[in-house]
């Protein structure tokens, strides 16, 4: 699994874990079209919730109808070629769940927007998403399916699995039609504990009673504490054969410790010019996720970065009219957890070893700004 590797456009930079303040809105769109056809997008993780093995997920194209009834400038045409993501093992197992877990970024407040299609099963004939997912085997999950009862074909549900086991409470579906080899639009909102799922605008779950306020603010959520934050995913059951498009969410970054600790470092040392700190995301290369300047998070390092963290080098490099140094970063028990850059003016007479030790100062002062974070939010 290449974490680091861009999946998604980020409208602004934010990257995973460990929230002691808020950051602005931002924005994840899955693109599929950049990546190749036949396998997955890269910071995916295939997994499986009960028996059998994960599912056969991958990028493929299709004809899909436009969302728009009249193309926009550069839009799809009302029918035309779109990657899309499909989940087409026909593994019959009942118990059997197929999830692809989104692992670059843990959610809290979002809104999820996904379109979504249902080809075939014979056990279950459902699809749709997993959220505030720890594992695969503790998640939320809402679900479409083309099954419901005599009158009407199709539900929508939505339930959480705790160590593996599905807990279902009364109230939590409704009825819809859902016809299969139709391509639906699949909205959820959660708000701290509260959700609302939406199915092609209308909001479903939980159903809004004849008469009830319409303003946004005034309709219903359903309540449940399980999980407080996690990650999203697709989600299939059993031999079900399903397509999803059009997937964006909207959401609020958690700035992560560490960026909370460089800036706070940066911002007491007035003649730094830089800071910056990088750390492998399952990936090849380490990646930038602190900056004194919050600038270009997300950007991968180089072997300079990767030597530092491996076998805890310290890199010097003299420039004009500065000094870069990179440091091997340590947690409380003295193992190196990233990578430290730091860029100090350079001054007359200045030795490879006066640099080196201005530059520790700087380390020593990031690692006790991070561990009194970990100490507050433990």
């Amino acid at each position: 699994m290449n974490r680091a590797a861009p999946t998604v456009q980020l409208l602004l930079a934010a990257l995973l874990l460990g929230a002691v303040r808020v950051a602005p809105a931002a924005q994840i769109q899955f693109d599929l079209g950049r990546f190749p056809g036949g396998g997955l997008p890269p910071g995916f993780a295939s997994l499986v919730s009960g028996v059998g093995k994960p599912g056969d997920w991958k990028i493929m194209d299709e004809i899909i109808p436009s969302v728009r009834p009249v193309p926009l400038p550069g839009a799809l045409s009302p029918t035309a070629k779109h990657s899309v993501l499909a989940q087409s093992s026909q593994d019959a197992t009942e118990g059997h769940f197929p999830i692809l877990l989104y692992t670059n970024e843990t959610l809290l407040n979002f809104t999820l927007t996904t379109r979504l299609k249902i080809l075939s099963g014979s056990v279950a004939p459902e699809a749709g998403v997993v959220f505030r997912a720890q594992d695969q085997s503790n998640f939320y999950v809402l679900r479409a399916s083309t099954r419901g009862d005599q009158n009407i074909a199709g539900s929508l549900l939505w339930y959480r699995v705790v160590d593996g086991v599905r807990h279902e409470t009364q109230g939590k579906g409704v009825l819809v039609p859902i016809p299969p080899d139709t391509w639906q639009e699949l909205r959820l909102e959660c708000l701290g504990s509260g959700f609302r799922a939406f199915w092609n605008g209308k909001q479903m779950i939980p159903p809004v009673l004849a008469g009830a306020p319409t303003n946004d603010a005034q309709l219903p959520r359903l309540n449940d504490s399980t999980f407080a934050t996690g990650k999203f995913g697709f989600w299939t059951a059993a031999d079900t054969v399903a397509y999803f498009a059009d997937t964006r969410i909207d959401y609020t970054p958690r700035v992560p410790l560490i960026q909370t600790a460089v800036a706070e470092v940066m911002k007491k040392n007035s003649r730094l010019l830089g800071l910056k700190v990088f750390e492998f995301r399952d990936s090849p290369a380490p990646v930038l996720v602190a900056d004194g300047k919050e600038q270009g998070l997300g950007a991968p390092g180089g072997k300079t970065e990767e030597d530092v963290i491996r076998n805890g080098a310290i890199m010097y490099l003299k420039l004009p009219d500065s000094v870069e140094l990179t440091l091997p970063l340590r947690d409380r028990n003295g193992d190196i957890i990233a990578a430290l850059r730091t860029t100090l003016p350079a001054f007359r007479g200045e030795t490879t070893e006066t640099a080196v030790a201005r530059a520790t100062a700087v380390k020593k002062a990031v690692e006790e700004q991070l561990n009194t974070l970990q100490d507050i939010n433990e």
